[in-house]
């Protein structure tokens, strides 16, 4: 288990440094808020009581490329925007934040509140629990967190 999200971790940092032109702070962003999802996921898997088995480490590492595709477009905003950090985060917020909610986040919010009328106790704890939990913890690292992080340190 460690070593496959080590190795996760890495070749997420390798792909967002080379996608993100060789900037190495913003992949370091990117990894911290990554790493603090996958963090606080193990403790929701812990307070919910959910085992660490297969289905369980897949979607841990599934977890890993959700907060990717949240947290890489905030950063990629703001270093693509102009001016000091806070009007710079401000800017990556407002142009990202929107479509981060309504179009990541809502899609799979919909896809996974299905499951949780399942009858299987395997689709509502591994499935509706984990992934509803992973998409709560993304998107509030993604859109309170980041843009707090990098205003402040960016």
């Amino acid at each position: 288990a460690v070593v496959s999200t080590q190795s996760t971790g890495v070749a997420t940092f390798l792909v967002a440094t080379v996608l993100l032109g060789f900037n190495l702070y913003a992949s370091l962003c990117i990894m911290l808020s990554v790493t603090m999802c996958a963090v606080d996921m193990i403790g929701a898997m812990v307070y919910l009581d959910i085992p660490l088995n297969a289905i369980s480490l897949v979607n841990l590492l599934l977890s890993v490329g959700i907060a990717v595709e949240f947290s890489a477009n905030i950063v990629q905003a703001f270093t693509m925007a102009t001016g000091g950090r806070v009007a710079r985060a401000r800017d990556a917020l407002i142009k990202t934040g929107p479509a981060i909610i309504s179009g990541i986040a809502m899609t799979n919010f919909v896809g996974v509140v299905v499951l949780a009328a399942a009858k299987s106790q395997l689709f509502v704890v591994f499935y509706f629990r984990m992934f509803f939990t992973i998409n709560c913890l993304c998107v509030a690292h993604t859109i309170l967190f980041l843009p707090a992080f990098l205003a402040f340190l960016g």
